[in-house]
């Protein structure tokens, strides 16, 4: 496929957040929470406010027409070991427009980098009353289940996505404990089954020689594996009818644009949280998050945590990547073009441009490892 790709996308952090967040993590400071908001133009990050209370005095800042990200650090004795963890999240504001939430996701890459490391993410809550140190608590379980002490002398690690860092060890302080040097127990990354016939639908929406251009699957309620709903033509709109509000559901749309002599193919990776769903099963979803984007991946952009199926549209898509690529440009003659994966460029083989109607169901991806 021919398909251009962005650089990533800048983001001005200023140096009040900066010094919040190093707050957050020092033990000479109270302050266990931080926040900061998303300006209108998606190009810079704004501090909030920062202090003690964590989650709740955190949530009584944020407001429903606005992005906001924040760190809240929480901290266990578990018998002679002080355990500190540190959870990044983010919250889109439900009255904000279709539009303005699917452009979100251009930049998270950008604004976790800032708030990283951190152990667990509280994902794309919509609601204040999500925001709590019991749903902090319960996604923190559910990563790391009982923390166990690390051995004598040893650094611990904390989790960067699917990387570890390693940090120095400290001497658990007493009574109130502030610090930027944690004993932490790590988790493995969460495992996740997806069957044979997700990979082919994929596969399907990927090939040239498929009309096929969405899959959709849900994830079981017990997290631990995917469930194939669908395939087919049509589209977002024709995806977004397989949706329900009591589950979790991901998806991948291709889209297919005409530029001069070049066709453009991009992917868009969606995530779909149903409104139903409690707030502690919308707080687990980003236990799998990682696993579910390496099923899915590559991708040229996300859709990140609809809602409502009258969010998923070809319209949406369509603003989303315009919103990341702009106007498509015709690649070099000969070349092989790339799809994004995070921060990553992945090299992919050319591809002669489908024919108007495609009508053959062979499992060729035209991506490249």
């Amino acid at each position: 496929h021919s398909s251009a790709v962005a650089a990533p996308q800048a983001l001005a952090a200023p140096a009040e957040l900066k010094a919040a967040l190093s707050d957050v993590r020092s033990d000479a400071s109270p302050t266990d929470w931080a926040l900061c908001a998303l300006e209108p133009d998606g190009s810079s990050l704004r501090l909030v406010g920062e202090g003690e209370g964590g989650a709740e005095a955190l949530a009584a800042q944020l407001s429903d027409d606005a992005v906001f990200y924040g760190l809240v650090r929480r901290t266990d004795q578990i018998d002679k070991s002080t355990t500190i963890k540190f959870v990044f999240l983010s919250f889109i504001g439900s009255a904000l427009s279709t539009m303005k939430r699917a452009k979100v996701s251009t930049v998270k890459g950008a604004v976790s980098e800032v708030f990283a490391p951190f152990h667990a993410e509280l994902m794309s809550a919509t609601e204040p009353s999500e925001v709590t140190s019991a749903t902090v608590d319960a996604l923190i379980h559910e990563m790391f289940g009982a923390a166990k002490e690390p051995p004598a002398d040893s650094g611990a690690s904390l989790r960067v996505g699917m990387r570890e860092i390693k940090i120095s060890g400290a001497t658990p302080p007493a009574a109130r404990l502030h610090s930027s040097t944690h004993s932490s127990a790590v988790a493995a990354p969460q495992a996740l089954a997806a069957p044979a016939e997700l990979k082919a639908a994929l596969s399907d929406v990927r090939s040239d020689a498929s009309p096929t251009d969405w899959a959709l699957c849900a994830l079981e309620p017990d997290g631990s594996s995917l469930r194939l709903v669908g395939e087919g033509e049509g589209g977002a709109e024709a995806l977004a009818a397989q949706l329900s509000d009591d589950a979790v559901f991901y998806g991948l749309v291709r889209r297919t644009d005409q530029i001069d002599k070049s066709t453009t193919i991009k992917f868009v990776f969606l995530s779909f949280i149903g409104s139903a769903l409690s707030t502690m099963k919308r707080a687990k979803v980003s236990t799998v998050k990682g696993a579910v984007s390496e099923v899915f991946a590559p991708f040229h952009a996300e859709l990140m945590s609809a809602t409502e199926p009258s969010e998923v549209t070809s319209a949406t898509v369509d603003a989303l990547i315009h919103e990341m690529f702009g106007a498509a440009k015709e690649p070099p003659a000969d070349s092989g073009a790339s799809l994004r994966v995070g921060m990553r460029e992945i090299k992919i083989s050319g591809a002669t441009p489908p024919a108007a109607r495609l009508h053959s169901s062979t499992h060729s991806s035209a991506v490249a490892a």
